[in-house]
């Protein structure tokens, strides 16, 4: 069997030399080629009567330098501008857009943001420890939050005196003409799960997180839990 091998191994070796030469004396032929054209173009001009290609390329430098490149200099400082004031605006824009989300998904959090009176003692201990973990900069805490919030919603379950081993099968059972946000809870708990699953692995943006505890919300206004 080792025998067998070794003609196997000289044979893709030899190929692999043979491509390796065949792609050097390609290089080589491009750059012959390459001198021969540029040696062609070089006596072209000469024929032309331009006279010494030297001076032809000064006197194209020349022309840049004068005639295009004050252009080109106007062009770049206006469109400099330009995107001075876009990063202005869309950077006004962008605050305007994640003061609207907070107050969607999370009036707690944009009430400062919108001018608004920060509910100072707020009627749920719990939830208030959720909004301090959602205003966190740590990933962590995001995930801290929603795994929190979950928690608020089991108790919410069972105190609505829905029976069931987990939060899954409570909501399962629950009436949606007596539960108008049972699809927010639903939607909230998945992203709950997904984090149990997945522990520190899964990757909870704040924007995502916002979202989430806008969803829990929801369904804690319904039965003023907070």
């Amino acid at each position: 069997m080792a025998e067998e091998r070794k003609p196997k191994q000289a044979t893709a070796e030899y190929q692999t030399d043979k491509k390796t030469v065949e792609q050097i004396v390609s290089l080589l032929a491009g750059f012959l080629l390459l001198a021969a054209l540029s040696n062609a173009l070089l006596n072209f001009v000469e024929n032309l009567g331009l006279g010494d290609p030297n001076s032809l390329w000064a006197r194209l430098v020349e022309y840049f330098l004068e005639h295009i490149w004050p252009v080109w200099k106007l062009v770049a400082v206006i469109a400099s501008i330009l995107a001075f004031f876009g990063i202005i605006y869309n950077s006004w824009k962008l605050a305007g857009i994640n003061a609207a989300e907070n107050l969607i998904f999370n009036p707690h959090l944009g009430a400062l943001a919108t001018g608004g009176v920060e509910i100072s003692e707020p009627k749920n201990k719990k939830w208030e420890q959720v909004i301090k973990y959602a205003n966190s900069d740590n990933p962590s805490d995001w995930r801290q939050a929603v795994i929190e919030a979950d928690v608020m919603l089991e108790e919410l379950l069972h105190n609505l005196g829905y029976d069931g081993a987990s939060v899954g099968e409570m909501l399962k059972s629950v009436d949606e003409k007596e539960f108008l946000t049972v699809e927010d809870a639903w939607q909230a708990h998945k992203v709950r799960n997904a984090i149990a699953h997945s522990g520190g692995d899964f990757e909870l943006s704040e924007r995502e997180t916002k979202r989430v505890i806008g969803l829990f919300e929801k369904v804690f206004t319904e039965f003023e839990v907070i």
